[in-house]
Formats: C-alpha cells, structure tokens, sequence
C-alpha cells in the first residue's frame, strides 16, 4: 500500500513533466522560429565580376568575385540574414587596399518553401557545404595555395566559424555578430517560461537545469521541423579553433552583452595557436551589425591590425 501511494505520485509528475515538456517545447519553439531579423541597410550593388559556382550535384552557388592580380590572399564574405552578397562593400570595403582577392558568397535561396524560409536568419549544414564548395573553386581559380581569410556577418558569421573546421586554407575568421542559437533559446525561455508555463513552480527565475533542459528539446524540434540541422556555435567554441576576431555593438538587443561575454568566455578556452589569438572588439552605440556604421574608423584599424598579424 506504501509502495502504491509512493509511486501514484511520481506517476503524476512523470506524466505532467512528459505533457509539458511537448507542450512548452513546441509553444516556445513557435516564439523562436517566428523571430525575424531585418538588416537595417546594406549596399545594393558592390564591386565585383558575377560568377557561378558548381556544386557536387550540379546546383549553382551564385558569387561576386573581385580578383587581385599575382596574390594569393583572398578574403571570402558571408553575408548576414536578409542581405545578399552585395553587401561585403559595406563591411570589407578596405580589404582589396590590403591585396586580397574578395569572394562574397551569396547564401539566399529564392526557391525555399515558406515554412523552411522562415528559417533562413538559423546558420545551418546546408550552407556551410556551399561554402566548403566555393573554398575549393577559390583553390583552382587563384590558387592552390590560397591564404583564405573569412569574414562574416551575423548568420554569416557562424557560417565562417564553422567552415574554417573543414578546410585548413582558413587562416582567419573576423566574425561581425557572432551567436548562439542555444544561447538565444535561453534568453528567450528565460523571458516567457515564467509568464506561459502553468503551474509555474520556479516563479520569475528557473534554474539553469530546466532552461537547458527546455534549450535542447527546443534546438531538436526546430531541426525536426525545419528539416535541417542548425550550426552549434556553443560547440565550435569548445574546440580547438582559428585566430578569431570578434566583433559586436555593445547596444546590440539581438546579442545582448551577456551573450557576448559568454561566448567570449568559451571562445578565449580554445585557440588553435600558441600563443592564442583571440580580439575583441565592442563598439559603444552600435546596434546589431552596425559597427561598422558607428565607428568605421575604429572598425577598419582593428580588423587591419588583427590580420597583419596573421598574414603578411
């Protein structure tokens, strides 16, 4: 009988936790692929000559290319959500001064389907085997030993972290924007869980536990649903990794400060480099993206001394 009146409750709250576990998962799910980032400008046309890559299968990766006569420094660009390969003018407009060839990939499928488009701001596997692709043509069109800088925007920047993992002509990243889709799930578990979930028994702060709980089922829905796996920031930064760069707005509302000292904090724990090479660079003001806008000056001497030390 003991045993009966131990185990009826347990049963309970197995059965509740296994209901709100769908139930908050796929609510809080919804919030987050119904976020939509929208650049605030980027340069409709830029310099460079149009041209088409072939894939594996045959499917065209559309880029701009801006060569450097007898160098073999190139500079490849990957834009942010909402822009198109336009757009590294607004960012690297004073690489080619530096002698590099630039390469901007542009990452935008005009075909998607309306669901898997709504998560097209999510860096995901797909694109990172473009760029991998696109790395390769640069090898053939400039050299096989190309020193390949990566620079990239916000989603792009997840993409550059993660492919300079898969080719080892990546010397550099500069990431503008870096995040964490995990980390986002957090912030954003953290900010309804307390006002959707019922009963609420953790009141206005849950523990790290049931947030990272909440964050990994959140994370596998999103991929379930938008049939794709998403890049894992949190899990390049763990690993050993290229010299980095990394760039924020200290007013950026979509990567708070909090996000970025956390990234920062796993970021300075692996550097593939002895001595380490790891910079920062906080722009006071800045929104998400717009450092570049707000101090270019400050902009362009970080990211220009932050190479030479890299590539002479």
């Amino acid at each position: 009988m003991t045993i009966w009146l131990l185990t009826i409750p347990f049963f309970l709250v197995l059965c509740y936790s296994i209901f709100s576990g769908f139930k908050y998962t796929r609510m809080i799910s919804n919030i987050f692929m119904g976020l939509v980032y929208r650049p605030s400008d980027f340069t409709s046309a830029a310099r460079g000559e149009k041209v088409t890559i072939l894939d594996s299968s045959d499917r065209e990766i559309s880029a701009l290319y801006l060569p450097c006569e007898s160098s073999t420094k190139a500079l490849v660009f990957c834009h942010e959500s909402g822009s198109n390969e336009n757009s590294w003018e607004k960012y690297a407009y004073f690489f080619p001064g530096m002698g590099f060839h630039v390469l901007s990939v542009d990452f935008t499928d005009k075909n998607e389907e309306s669901e898997k488009n709504s998560l097209s701001q999510w860096p995901h596997e797909e694109e990172v085997d473009k760029l991998v692709t696109v790395l390769r043509w640069a090898k053939r069109a400039i050299s096989p030993n190309v020193r390949v800088v990566l620079f990239g925007v916000s989603k792009g920047a997840d993409l550059a972290l993660a492919v300079s993992f898969r080719d080892e002509s990546v010397e550099a990243v500069i990431s503008d924007g870096l995040f964490s889709m995990k980390e986002i799930f957090r912030d954003y578990i953290r900010k309804w869980a307390p006002i959707l979930v019922r009963p609420n028994f953790f009141g206005e702060h849950y523990p790290d536990w049931v947030v990272n709980i909440f964050t990994d089922l959140g994370y596998w829905h999103c991929q379930k649903r938008g049939k794709r796996k998403f890049i894992d920031t949190e899990a390049m930064l763990r690993k050993n990794h290229a010299p980095l760069c990394m760039i924020h707005g200290e007013a950026d509302d979509y990567v708070p400060v909090s996000h970025q000292k956390f990234l920062e904090t796993l970021c300075r724990q692996n550097l593939r480099r002895d001595p380490p090479l790891f910079e920062r660079l906080v722009v006071p003001n800045a929104k998400h993206n717009e450092a570049v806008l707000t101090d270019p000056g400050r902009y362009e001497s970080e990211v220009r001394n932050f190479i030479g030390k890299i590539i002479k």
